[in-house]
């Protein structure tokens, strides 16, 4: 999708568009804003929001041209592939641990980081890149962009994408809505501003609980959850400081794989 450079230029080879620290803009925002809500509020959002209808494991499209196309799987029907994704809340202990695991089995994966997270932890984000992964689009502060007005969306959108050319020389090419909360409005101004795909997920691991519903979320779980509600074209939802995510990924991996999946980053699925 795009060439990685550090001090001279970003290239979209998908675009063709070649963007040199001189035209890059400094829309970042000063402070990140404090964490108003826990990561299971990211769940419950996208799962009630009235704008989202996740289909069964099909592939989700919105049908406006001018709109962010809308992905819940990707288009990998009948090539048993199944993507891996990690988002960045505001913890960063996990991210070394995570890499080590996904170096030692060979998988590479794409992970969703806020702006300010990239920010805050710029060297972490440069060894996501340097390691093969792809690094997303998260937003810059993780708030409720439904609920900003438009130049605040085009701000978090625009200046999470900054943030992340400016500290990793990575242009992120693909958007993970906080709290997985969109409607048409944010969609439009994602697709002017670049980006053509938002994605969701077919599988959330639940690793963002420590219990859910009475039921304590532990490494088995989690591990029974992704392989039992595992597709070809899946994508699985995990996080960077998720309750038993380090403990579980190896067995995930392994599990995958035993089941006939080749695990790769989401843009090897579009």
């Amino acid at each position: 999708m795009l060439a990685i450079i550090f001090g001279i230029a970003a290239v979209c080879n998908s675009c063709g568009v070649v963007l040199s620290p001189e035209t890059i803009s400094s829309n970042t925002a000063e402070s990140a804003m404090k964490e108003t809500a826990s990561l299971s509020s990211e769940t419950e959002s996208a799962e009630s929001a009235a704008t989202v209808t996740a289909g069964s494991n099909e592939k989700y499209i919105e049908t406006s041209e001018d709109i962010s196309t809308v992905i819940w799987s990707g288009a990998s029907r009948g090539l048993n592939k199944i993507a891996l994704t990690f988002d960045s809340g505001w913890e960063f202990e996990n991210t070394e641990a995570l890499l080590d695991i996904l170096d030692e089995y060979d998988v590479k994966s794409t992970f969703f980081t806020r702006g300010m997270w990239v920010s805050d932890h710029a060297e972490l984000a440069r060894e996501i890149v340097t390691r093969g992964h792809d690094l997303e689009n998260h937003s810059l502060n993780h708030g409720h962009m439904t609920e900003m007005t438009d130049d605040e969306v085009v701000n978090e959108i625009r200046g999470a994408t900054d943030m992340i050319l400016q500290k990793t020389g990575y242009l992120p090419m693909l958007f993970r809505p906080p709290y997985g909360e969109y409607d048409d409005r944010i969609l439009m101004i994602l697709k002017a501003e670049g980006y053509s795909y938002t994605v969701m997920w077919s599988v959330d691991s639940h690793d963002w609980a420590e219990e859910l519903n009475g039921i304590k979320i532990t490494k088995s779980y989690i591990i029974k959850r992704v392989l039992d509600n595992a597709s070809d074209g899946g994508i699985i939802l995990m996080h960077i400081g998720g309750y038993n995510t380090v403990d579980a990924l190896p067995e995930i991996i392994t599990g995958l794989r035993a089941k006939g999946y080749e695990i790769v980053k989401i843009d090897d699925m579009l």
